[in-house]
């Protein structure tokens, strides 16, 4: 009995592991992932590379980039110069389009952006991606979630992400950071951390963009009575959904102040009344609202 239980479970462990990082359904990609660096390099005879790329959770030489080629439809504006430091792309090189024999451009599949104020990184920090193992318990911590370290092709199971955001940027969205943690889709993030006794203490989180990833659907337009005014809630993916004719109630007119890095946006909510809810998204994800 105990040992066709161990192999149930080593059988059921290798089909995880086969999911994760190579089979139908993989969270990895068999594209690498590469850090990015840039340098602004005064430039006498072309071509001068700027970027250099580093293949993420290993020792392997950082190569020199001439340009990205980018997916359509980003906002370049966040993506190139200083602000590429902040990114993880998931790609190829190729030869350059300028200087085929001479420089190297990246064909970008994927890319992923930090977010500002996080923790300073630590020597033991490792990039992963998370998935759910189905693994379910009636009691916590539960050991579900599958940590699985990029370009690598291994993996930890945890039972917990920490992230340092909640505690660092005022009216900060951690319902739409924690919807990022696991997914089923393509769309999760990259976290830079260190796990210790099944738990992972985030550094760093790399969102991928664009975000949202597809449109916030469009809304109903309603006419209120007086004395009402149409209000939202925000969904995980930043959309403003369910709206509803409220009865106004009395408001504060304090506005608050964003941390660095992130805007103030606000609507009507529902859950105050009418009154304005404030959050501080980061300025590099789209607006879905004002």
């Amino acid at each position: 009995m105990i040992k066709n239980s161990i192999l149930l479970l080593f059988t059921t462990f290798s089909l995880l592991y086969i999911t994760i990082v190579s089979g139908s359904g993989s969270i990895l990609q068999p594209k690498a992932y590469y850090k990015v660096d840039w340098q602004n390099i005064q430039c006498f005879v072309p071509p001068c590379p700027q970027y250099t790329i580093q293949k993420v959770n290993t020792n392997e030489k950082s190569q020199k980039i001439l340009d990205f080629i980018f997916p359509t439809g980003l906002n370049k504006t966040f993506l190139l110069n200083d602000e590429s430091r902040t990114l993880i792309v998931l790609g190829s090189t190729q030869p350059s389009a300028k200087f085929p024999n001479n420089a190297t451009d990246f064909l970008v599949t994927r890319v992923y952006k930090s977010l500002p104020l996080g923790n300073k990184e630590m020597s033991t920090d490792k990039y992963y991606i998370f998935g759910d193992n189905g693994i379910r318990c009636k009691k916590s911590p539960c050991p579900n979630i599958v940590a699985a370290l990029l370009n690598v092709h291994n993996q930890e199971i945890i039972n917990t992400i920490n992230q340092p955001y909640g505690k660092k940027v005022g009216f900060f969205d951690s319902v739409w950071l924690s919807s990022k943690n696991i997914r089923s889709d393509d769309f999760g993030l990259i976290g830079q951390g260190t796990i210790k006794n099944g738990v992972i203490e985030i550094s760093n989180s790399f969102i991928y963009l664009p975000d949202p990833p597809t449109k916030c659907p469009e809304l109903p337009l309603l006419k209120c009575v007086e004395g009402t005014s149409v209000t939202y809630s925000r969904d995980e993916n930043r959309c403003l959904t369910s709206p509803r004719c409220t009865k106004l109630g009395v408001c504060t007119l304090s506005i608050p102040l964003c941390n660095k890095g992130y805007r103030l946006v606000s609507f009507p909510s529902t859950e105050l009344n009418g009154c304005p809810k404030f959050y501080c998204d980061p300025e590099f994800v789209d607006k879905t609202h004002k």
